[in-house]
């Protein structure tokens, strides 16, 4: 991908982008999808982008730090949070 179509899906899903950074909201859940050799790697609870000039830089909500070149970038995927349900655990009457 290129920094231009990023750019344009982070807008697109309504991330707040300040100086090349993107804050991805709490309304939406995304996960960074990077080519490697042979393989497919997900990066699931992105919360912030960070476009730099020859590579993009993904924070998550476990603090880890990834960076990638802008070329492994394939997609993101931005759905809404998993709803906990309300049900019980076990057997009820």
């Amino acid at each position: 991908m290129t920094r231009e179509i990023i750019v344009q899906i982070l807008e697109g899903e309504g991330a707040e982008g300040r100086a090349g950074t993107y804050k991805i909201p709490e309304a939406r859940e995304a996960t960074c999808f990077v080519s490697a050799p042979g393989d497919l790697l997900a990066i699931p609870r992105v919360t912030k982008i960070e476009l730099k000039d020859q590579y993009i830089a993904i924070s998550t909500t476990k603090d880890e730090r990834f960076s990638f070149a802008y070329a492994d970038v394939l997609g993101f995927r931005l759905a809404a949070p998993a709803m906990a349900k309300d049900r019980s655990a076990g057997f009820a009457r």
